[in-house]
């Protein structure tokens, strides 16, 4: 879809999306003939779930999937153990990797709303916010790419163009909300939310989060962050380091293309590398563990300190951190990861493809011993991904 505002109006155009998606979630393009739900006031909608997380999770579920039609309900609901479904996530553009469950774009108004009420009885308030903003920020980038296209560059497709809007996250359940074990997933370009729970709890690992642009340039939004502090967070532990911790800690060879243990990789890094945290002082320890409960903390409050007190138990000695690319500019592009037992950190700044070759970041979390509530289920999951 090509647009032809100008800077001002798109500018408009993105606080006023920034303003539906704060009370009704992104508006996407939602297919007319939907059940008649979709006129209904926000107000009518069922009351928020209480109690536990997991009850709550679980409660906000299954209110969403009252609001789909059948139609919808047999694209969304798979079996709990449909692991090629449940492990079949991605970063890339829609064009490129196609996703099951039912699409962001094609909901209502008030199933979007219901969808908002689930992200956010899984997440923090934090999470709900980079969640929330990965999922604008692709309109951003829509709206920037097709004026430079529009300008005369050639370098962007067009498959990308109609790949990159925030219509395009897909939503997929499995197994029945509030059964000992079920799950859900919501993915698209730049973000994967994988959410288990076993009993009363709750796994959040694997979750990718991107951004692009990192940072928008221009208009009234210039300076707006989504993804704020994994970089600042890594880069201040960096600098921390003295020369010689330095030259433990930063690796050679290249800066990764992306992110080692993406989609598909799952067990790409099984030894650690850089510098351990018993070699670091206080203050470096700090710094190190304020950076872990940076991602740790995206996840629901109970669900995340229950995920920080068994990195604890590992004991801190336990976590590396690595960092690989330039230690003097913090606009270059770098790579950092923090790996532990229980915890697997990586933040990359990438090459753009829509804008500035430096203002594009890919980050990920993962708990290597438990992505997808593994270990509690007693299975070993093993990735699908079409690349």
């Amino acid at each position: 879809m090509k647009r032809t505002q100008s800077v001002s109006v798109m500018t408009l155009g993105r606080l006023a999306l920034v303003a539906g998606l704060a009370l009704s979630g992104c508006r996407g393009d939602a297919a007319e003939g939907q059940p008649a739900l979709s006129d209904t006031p926000s107000s009518a909608a069922p009351p928020a779930a209480t109690g536990t997380s997991p009850e709550r999770m679980a409660g906000t579920a299954r209110n969403f999937l009252a609001a789909l039609s059948p139609e919808q309900r047999e694209a969304a609901v798979f079996a709990f153990d449909a692991d090629a479904e449940r492990t079949g996530w991605s970063n890339l553009p829609a064009s490129i990797v196609t996703r099951s469950g039912v699409r962001l774009g094609d909901l209502t108004d008030e199933q979007r709303r219901r969808l908002h009420h689930l992200l956010r009885a899984s997440t923090s308030s934090q999470g709900y916010q980079k969640v929330a903003g990965v999922i604008r920020l692709d309109e951003v980038l829509h709206e920037e790419a097709s004026a430079a296209v529009e300008s005369g560059e050639d370098r962007i497709p067009e498959r990308l163009l109609e790949s990159w809007t925030s219509a395009n996250y897909w939503i997929a359940v499995f197994g029945q909300p509030g059964d000992p074990a079920w799950g859900w997933l919501v993915n698209g370009h730049h973000m994967a939310a994988s959410f288990t729970v076993v009993d009363d709890r709750i796994a959040f690992t694997p979750l990718f989060l991107g951004a692009e642009p990192h940072e928008i340039e221009r208009g009234l939004e210039a300076g707006w962050r989504v993804l704020a502090n994994e970089g600042e967070r890594g880069w201040r532990l960096l600098q921390a380091l003295s020369a010689e911790q330095r030259a433990v800690a930063v690796l050679g060879g290249e800066i990764p293309f992306d992110v080692l243990a993406g989609p598909g990789r799952k067990g790409s890094l099984s030894e650690f590398s850089g510098i351990q945290a018993s070699s670091l002082n206080e203050v470096q320890r700090t710094l190190m563990w304020e950076l872990v409960e940076e991602f740790a903390g995206n996840a629901d409050h109970a669900a995340a300190d229950a995920q920080l007190e068994k990195i604890r138990a590992d004991g801190l000695e336990a976590l590396h951190f690595a960092w690989i690319g330039p230690t003097d500019d913090q606009m270059a592009r770098y790579y950092y990861r923090v790996h532990g037992p229980s915890v697997l950190i990586e933040y990359i700044v990438e090459e753009g493809v829509g804008g500035n070759a430096a203002n594009h970041v890919h980050s990920i979390m993962r708990d290597p011993g438990n992505d997808y509530g593994e270990d509690w289920l007693g299975k070993h999951y093993e990735e699908h991904h079409e690349r």
